[in-house]
């Protein structure tokens, strides 16, 4: 258990460090100006996927325990982390169904259950995972926004991270053809006239 909550900790950490990693070739400002606040709702849809997409999405999380950074590998070998996964209709592209999957409780969800990790999938025409983002590319947390701006047929997204306080941390997300990379930073807090307001990275 101990093993677990620094696991998590350091996760945390790792959030809010990488959010004031901004790519420098992007204007922050202009990328985000047009995020006008939580809105993840309106866009996922939870959905009942089959056994066999089931089977091979369990057995691709799996593969990659040790390289996603939750270390289920240590405080979980057994793997029932992967018996509560959450399946969702993320609409990212008008050509492609595109499943979020998001860690249940287990050693891939903060205690408080609000951050967890998360993959975003697709089936190719033969039926094979394409793994879309990953927390190896610090895909964790929470889906905050899903952007009508769009980079290679896909959707931008943005992530946050519950800290317990007023402030959020976020990160913005863009397909590069292949991966989701992050690309942006801001911190979502109270204005001062008691509005959140989000404040992008340098």
């Amino acid at each position: 258990m101990i093993l677990l909550m620094l696991h998590h900790y350091l996760l945390a950490i790792a959030f809010v460090l990488q959010s004031s990693n901004a790519r420098a070739d992007v204007k922050q400002h202009e990328l985000w100006q047009h995020v006008r606040g939580y809105t993840a709702t309106k866009h996922i849809q939870q959905i009942k996927i089959s056994e066999r997409e089931r089977e091979i999405i369990i057995k691709l999380l799996k593969s990659r325990e040790g390289v996603d950074g939750w270390g289920c590998n240590t405080v979980d070998p057994v793997g029932n982390w992967l018996k509560d996964l959450r399946f969702e209709r993320l609409p990212l592209s008008e050509a492609h169904a595109v499943i979020l999957v998001e860690a249940g409780v287990g050693c891939a969800r903060g205690g408080q259950g609000a951050n967890g990790a998360m993959w975003v999938v697709q089936f190719d025409d033969a039926g094979n995972p394409v793994l879309l983002a990953s927390p190896e590319k610090e895909f964790n947390g929470w889906i905050f926004s899903v952007l009508s701006t769009a980079s290679n047929g896909y959707k931008d997204i943005v992530l946050g991270w519950h800290m317990g306080g007023p402030e959020t941390p976020l990160k913005y997300f863009r397909f590069d053809g292949k991966l989701y990379e992050q690309i942006g930073s801001a911190v979502m807090r109270p204005g001062e006239r008691g509005q959140m307001v989000i404040v992008s990275g340098k």
